[in-house]
């Protein structure tokens, strides 16, 4: 009897420790994978093509030249509330690319906000930018070799965002040549995208569209032959000024496309 009750104890016990393990494979975290796809538009238009004068919603017309600038530290909001951080989900958006995958897993479920710097945090910032030979296969957004246009400099970090293109103003016939180039740990700019509505399955990669408008980056700045035309955060005054106007503008050209 004995025996027999000893025999029905370890039963028991192996019975509940395979419960255990069952439970919790059941209830792991399921992941899938995000990705990015960033439109370039001027006043809700596609731009189709560089240097092309596109309206924009003041009155004038605007070309793009070249695009480039960084996003950082994606984070996306549960439909309960909670935030969760990506790890290492940093990008470099350019002119030329649409689609971007974010290689870090992201929890199965959905998702109804998203949230990401647009710069780097400052202690990249002030990192050395990577050294980068073909021999080496290295592909980093931080390569002075592949991204030499984006680092100012020892001391003053990366460029954060960089602008190229064409301003026509209102009733003038003179393209004026625009070029902005943003920086400093203080333009890092928080950019937070609100009533979304959508899905992480596990084991997929899940795109959000995202629209790059540059209409509402130049909002409201008035734009001419020697005023504002020229932004740098480590130039002159001028361009300094000019340069933090356009950074505190970054967050409103980001419009979310519901129709997915």
């Amino acid at each position: 009897m004995k025996n027999n009750q000893i025999t029905s104890l370890i039963f028991a016990a192996a019975i509940a420790l395979i419960l255990t393990f069952s439970g919790c494979k059941k209830d792991a975290t399921q992941y899938g994978q995000l990705g990015l796809t960033l439109s370039t538009q001027i006043d809700s238009v596609p731009v189709t093509a560089e240097g092309t004068l596109y309206h924009e919603n003041n009155g004038r017309l605007l070309a793009v030249n070249d695009v480039r600038f960084y996003i950082s530290s994606v984070s996306v909001q549960n439909s309960n509330g909670t935030w969760y951080a990506i790890p290492n989900s940093l990008l470099l958006k350019t002119y030329e690319n649409q689609n971007y995958d974010i290689t870090s897993p992201v929890p199965s479920g959905t998702y109804t906000a998203v949230k990401f710097y647009v710069g780097l945090d400052s202690v990249t910032n002030a990192s050395n930018p990577v050294a980068d030979t073909s021999a080496k296969n290295i592909d980093s957004v931080l390569s002075a070799t592949l991204e030499p246009n984006m680092y100012f400099g020892a001391g003053e970090g990366f460029k954060f965002f960089t602008f190229s293109g064409f301003v026509l103003p209102s009733g003038s016939h003179s393209p004026v040549a625009v070029n902005y180039q943003i920086g400093g740990n203080a333009n890092r700019q928080l950019v937070t995208l609100t009533n979304l509505n959508f899905t992480i399955q596990t084991g997929k990669l899940h795109y959000i569209s995202i629209a790059c408008d540059y209409d509402k980056l130049f909002g409201g700045i008035n734009i001419a032959a020697g005023n504002n035309d020229n932004g740098n955060s480590f130039g002159n005054a001028q361009q300094m000024q000019t340069a933090t106007l356009i950074a505190d503008s970054i967050p409103g050209m980001f419009v979310y496309a519901s129709n997915q």
